[in-house]
């Protein structure tokens, strides 16, 4: 392995070791170039600070620039050194002869167990190894290094920043947390991860454990030394007891008043008589130090709660979760409270009921005001979150799913004119590790509706699962959880589902299939579109009619989303022609200063699938629209795929000159077998793949009563459509020979339907005039050409 960093102080001596680290730095350089940006150095930070005997690493410089024998706190890394997905081998050699044990106290237990302790034998120093896989945690990693010399504990805590190699962590990764946030707040916080990231300040308040566990770990050295201080010197105030007591119990100086009265009765024989004495006191029973008691009490109860609810956890599959070192912390972070709960001072203190009136003592006194000054912190502790406290975030690949199911959902609102009428945020809930997570499917906390002018409406879910017992959708032989699910339905009640999944993923390498220009792009890996292909064939639609049951395929595509970076104003996504023509693809998805410019191609997508509040066209056309997709048109091998089961194309019959005649008379008796039209006509008007649907063909033929114009009489239906060059048609075919290699379209009549009402006035110069999509059941009742209803009309070229 590479030898990164060799640290050495009079205890220990440290050694960082990586495998081919290179090809890290390398990808990680090329994406800064691409998006012209530098690397800000990092820095490998020391708490105490240790002091250096000596050091390797290359490209470093001393942060504070101290001298070689002086303590040093952090060291700036010139090179970037800690990747994501990246393992690190980690080994403490002990020096000093006397120490006896040592370990990682890394609240997962999975980390802390991943360090094993050496000791002394056979002339080899104690030591202490381990390796770590940072997986998709990035910021900062925190390794406690706890050991014993001569049963004396230390403590060292080590600091690196782990770098994601996908995207920016000082910009990009904010950007994310500022989306979420604004959409699911605190649901981004977690309560032990490999890494901790400083905690930005938000303006949600409520109340959430983990962010007040995190702040009351740095403030707790602070509120334990100043509860020592009240303890050693608790506040007392002089304090008026007034008593009435009989003249024999009178104490002390009386006043002269007092002392006449005294005299006087006793004089007159009242005896019985009772006296009112002001006495004063110092008593500790004031509203600071009620203050202080119901401070203490409060912070105990939560550690306590916290500490239970997860030492309950013994039982769960995921008690593994969590080391016994962050438990025995949580443990040991009580002691100092409940000590000074057992102050006898605080036994003569009663409850706290706010404070009436503004006290100097806790604004000011020694110890008092530090107290104070902490509990307004943990009181509003998301309002005033420290700079310097850190906490645990979910893994960037759950954030960077989160963001993008938000991602669409402000494309829906901001670039397709939907707007949103239902929202289910309020179902964040505590999981037991008083995690805040959505409540997935299409009803949970990760689902949103939407609705638009023009009557379409779209569901847009987070996981929703599929599997055998679902009743519209479902797959049969393996449960399917997508990350993304959009589902819009048109006004006449048709259904389309689109399906994105986010994968924290870039293929940066290719492999023998691949182009060339692999190495230098971001792709999303194999493994991801082979999995766009599984949802898009597993989900089968049922539709349970009066007796039978019939299934269809409901997904008309599915899409990786990935964190690649190409400047999308200008350029092409890789994947846009596997997208037209099968409906798999991947889009690349990163946050951006720009507005949405690194999301353009998928805005653009979406779009082009579901249109915009500028659309000319009705909602109807849209749904017909996505049917003449490519991707929605592929049959199994063998069957022909139908949008309209009887799509009728009407065109004039051509001229009779230099044709037999008996070719134009068998169109007007009805056995015409065979009709011709020229591809280029065909295609002038209608995409290609309308000639495969066409079932009936209206020919206008020579109107008995006006020989200058066309009528419709008959239906022909079409038996067959082939793609010749004219010379391969016969004469009887075509009623006369051809050497010409012009494609043309070939169709096989069988026995035409007889019109009740022949259609007149069909215009024929140009041809194309007389050209037409409709349906049989349109054509009933229609006597003029001009009244033909049209449909198909994204099916025009």
């Amino acid at each position: 392995m590479q030898e990164l960093i060799r640290l050495e102080t009079a205890d220990w001596e440290l050694t960082i070791s990586c495998q081919n680290l290179q090809s890290k730095q390398k990808i990680y350089s090329d994406m800064l170039r691409r998006r012209k940006d530098e690397h800000v150095p990092n820095t490998l930070c020391f708490t105490p600070p240790i002091q250096l005997l000596d050091f390797y690493l290359e490209d470093v410089a001393v942060f504070d620039n101290a001298a070689p024998c002086s303590p040093v706190s952090e060291l700036t890394l010139i090179k970037p050194l800690f990747f994501e997905n990246t393992q690190y081998q980690f080994e403490w050699v002990f020096l000093n002869e006397d120490i006896e044990d040592a370990a990682i106290a890394h609240p997962l237990r999975h980390i802390a167990q991943s360090f094993r302790f050496v000791p002394k034998r056979r002339g080899r120093s104690p030591s202490l190894i381990g390796t770590i896989n940072m997986g998709n945690d990035v910021g900062q990693l925190n390794l406690p290094l706890t050991y014993h010399i001569r049963k004396q504990a230390q403590l060292l805590t080590i600091a690196l920043e782990v770098l994601p190699i996908k995207m920016q962590l000082h910009s990009d990764l904010p950007a994310m947390y500022q989306c979420i946030d604004n959409a699911f707040p605190l649901w981004r916080f977690s309560l032990a991860e490999t890494t901790e990231q400083h905690a930005a300040k938000s303006r949600h308040r409520g109340h959430f454990p983990l962010l007040w566990l995190a702040q009351f770990k740095v403030l707790r050295q602070q509120l334990e030394a100043s509860l020592k201080v009240i303890a050693n010197s608790p506040h007392s105030r002089l304090q008026n007891r007034v008593s009435h007591v009989k003249a024999a119990r009178l104490k002390g100086k009386l006043s002269h008043k007092l002392a006449e009265r005294v005299k006087s009765d006793i004089m007159n024989g009242r005896l019985d008589n009772r006296y009112q004495q002001d006495k004063k006191y110092l008593s500790v029973d004031t509203s600071e130090n009620r203050f202080i008691k119901m401070v203490v009490t409060q912070c105990k109860r939560e550690l306590e709660t916290l500490t239970k609810k997860l030492e309950a956890k013994s039982t769960d599959n995921d008690k593994y979760r969590l080391s016994e070192h962050f438990l025995t912390q949580l443990r040991s972070w009580q002691n100092p409270l409940q000590r000074m709960q057992q102050q006898s001072f605080l036994k003569d203190v009663g409850d706290y009921n706010g404070q009436q009136r503004e006290s100097l003592v806790l604004q000011q006194k020694t110890g008092y005001s530090a107290v104070y000054r902490v509990w307004q912190e943990l009181k509003y502790y998301l309002d005033v979150f420290a700079r310097h406290s850190t906490v645990s975030m979910k893994s960037v690949a759950e954030t960077y799913e989160i963001w993008c199911f938000l991602t669409v959902r402000q494309i829906l609102t901001d670039s397709l004119g939907f707007v949103e009428v239902e929202n289910h945020k309020t179902k964040l809930k505590l999981n037991k590790y008083s995690e805040l997570q959505l409540e997935d499917g299409l009803t949970g906390a990760g689902a949103f509706s939407f609705k638009r002018e023009d009557g379409l409406t779209a569901r847009l879910a987070h996981e929703p699962i599929f599997n055998k017992n679902g009743a519209n959708i479902r797959s049969y032989l393996v449960s399917q959880k997508p990350d993304i699910l959009l589902e819009v339905t048109f006004p006449d009640g048709k259904k389309f589902i689109w399906l994105f999944d986010a994968k924290y993923r870039i293929k940066t390498k290719n492999n023998r299939f691949d182009d060339d220009d692999v190495d230098n792009q971001d792709f999303v890996p194999d493994d991801a579109i082979n999995q766009m292909h599984r949802y898009r064939d597993a989900l089968i639609h049922i539709n349970k009619l009066a007796d039978s049951v019939s299934k269809s395929r409901p997904v008309f595509g599915a899409f990786a989303l990935y964190p690649g970076f190409y400047d999308q104003e200008s350029k092409t996504n890789p994947y846009a022609e596997a997208i037209q023509e099968i409906g798999i693809g991947a889009f690349a998805l990163l946050p951006s200063e720009k507005g949405n410019s690194n999301c353009k191609w998928l805005e653009n997508f979406l779009i082009s699938q579901l249109g915009n509040l500028d659309s000319n066209y009705p909602s109807s056309s849209i749904s017909e629209a996505l049917y003449v997709n490519d991707a929605a048109r592929i049959p199994y091998y063998g069957m022909a795929q139908k949008l309209y089961s009887d799509l009728t194309m009407t065109i004039a019959l051509g001229g009779g000159k230099g044709r037999e005649p008996a070719y134009l008379a068998a169109f007007k008796q009805g056995s015409a077998k065979w009709y011709h039209l020229p591809q280029k006509t065909f295609l002038d008007k209608y995409k290609q793949h309308i000639a495969d649907e066409i079932t009936y063909l209206g020919l206008a033929i020579t109107s008995d009563q006006n020989s200058s114009a066309k009528q419709i009489d008959k239906l022909w239906p079409v038996k067959n459509v082939k793609l010749v060059p004219r010379l391969a048609i016969s004469a009887v075919q075509a009623g006369k020979e051809s050497s010409s290699n012009e494609l043309y379209y070939l169709f096989e009549l069988g026995n035409p339907l007889i019109l009740q009402a022949a259609i007149e006035n069909v215009p024929h110069r140009p041809i194309r005039n007389s050209m037409k999509l409709t349906t049989l059941s349109k054509l009933n009742c229609i006597e003029k050409f001009s009244d033909v209803e049209k449909v198909y009309q994204d099916a025009f070229a």
